[in-house]
């Protein structure tokens, strides 16, 4: 199973160094890879907070106490060791918040994404251009199609 380096490299590769075709969109949210075993999912949002690219760590899996407060919140640590963890990739934190004792946290970069990713994230925002009445909700073939163009992140695969 992949460990959070293997999440982060996969992430950031996509985020910083895929190059996207210039006939796809990207939904704004960007892309979630999954930690089944820390029970944690991280996404990677390349135009997010001041329309830079944001980390976020979110509990994969939730339970609630009485009044709904988390019983699995992040870790009081986590949202530093995840702010730690990019930087040690070389990137610039500019800033974070929520976290513990929340079930999600996100961490603020300085260093924009790739620029073909912004743009396809443009593309997205610009709507459907056969059905603009319908934007970003369009269903028609063309919309779809443009939206399986984008290139995913390497998915980590098992740490030896």
């Amino acid at each position: 199973m992949p460990d959070l380096t293997h999440i982060l490299d996969a992430g950031l590769e996509w985020l910083y160094e895929t190059v996207q075709p210039d006939n796809a969109h990207q939904q704004h949210h960007g892309i979630t890879i999954g930690h089944p075993e820390a029970n944690r999912l991280y996404g990677f949002c390349p135009t997010g907070a001041d329309n830079l690219p944001v980390v976020v760590v979110n509990v994969a899996k939730p339970e609630l106490h009485p009044y709904d407060l988390p019983a699995n919140p992040l870790r009081p640590d986590e949202l530093f060791d995840l702010a730690t963890a990019l930087e040690a990739h070389g990137l610039t934190v500019r800033t974070t918040w929520n976290g513990h004792p929340a079930i999600t946290g996100s961490v603020g970069l300085v260093q924009p994404a790739h620029p073909t990713l912004i743009a396809a994230v443009d593309r997205y925002h610009r709507g459907c251009t056969v059905h603009p009445e319908r934007s970003v909700f369009c269903d028609c073939e063309h919309w779809r199609e443009e939206g399986r163009r984008i290139v995913g992140p390497n998915r980590p695969t098992a740490t030896p």
